[in-house]
């Protein structure tokens, strides 16, 4: 148990920092990224997780290029520290939240809203706006979480 409290706790601070100090707090996240790799993964792990952050930053270089939502950097498809937050959030999956894509279809849609919302609160925050309005954006987040989640399902199952 102490593993999960400290997986997700780490990643929550790092969210935080990143989320609101931008960019220049992004190698913390990128240095995260790299010992949980070094230290805390399986040889499985280790090749899932960079597949993992890289679906993430399509789906969301996706969203961005079709105006779902804008950064105050209008120059550059992804901020850095979104890239961060994508480096970090996948070492969670195998970890502390593991329920969220692994149970009953019911939690993973459950899980999916939850994390469309961590995009509400993280445009209050931060460097982002949603050009359609929160409820709009949060419903397409919470699909496009869904077939995130749906992918980490099937990418986990497949056998080495």
């Amino acid at each position: 148990m102490g593993r999960v409290i400290r997986n997700l706790g780490v990643f929550q601070a790092l969210w935080f920092l990143v989320v609101i100090g931008g960019d220049a707090f992004a190698v913390f996240a990128f240095g995260w990224a790299l010992y949980h790799w070094v230290s805390y993964s399986d040889a499985k792990e280790r090749v899932l997780l960079p597949i993992y952050a890289a679906i993430g930053m399509i789906l969301d270089g996706t969203l961005a290029a079709g105006g779902l939502f804008v950064f105050s950097n209008p120059n550059t498809l992804l901020p850095i520290w979104l890239i961060a937050l994508w480096s970090i959030f996948p070492t969670t999956l195998n970890h502390g939240l593991k329920w969220c894509w692994s149970g009953p279809f019911w939690v993973l849609i459950l899980s999916a809203l939850g994390a469309a919302l961590t995009y509400v609160g993280g445009a209050r925050l931060g460097d982002m706006s949603f050009l359609y309005g929160d409820l709009t954006t949060t419903v397409i987040l919470t699909i496009s979480w869904v077939v995130y989640f749906m992918l980490i399902r099937h990418l986990s199952s497949v056998k080495a």
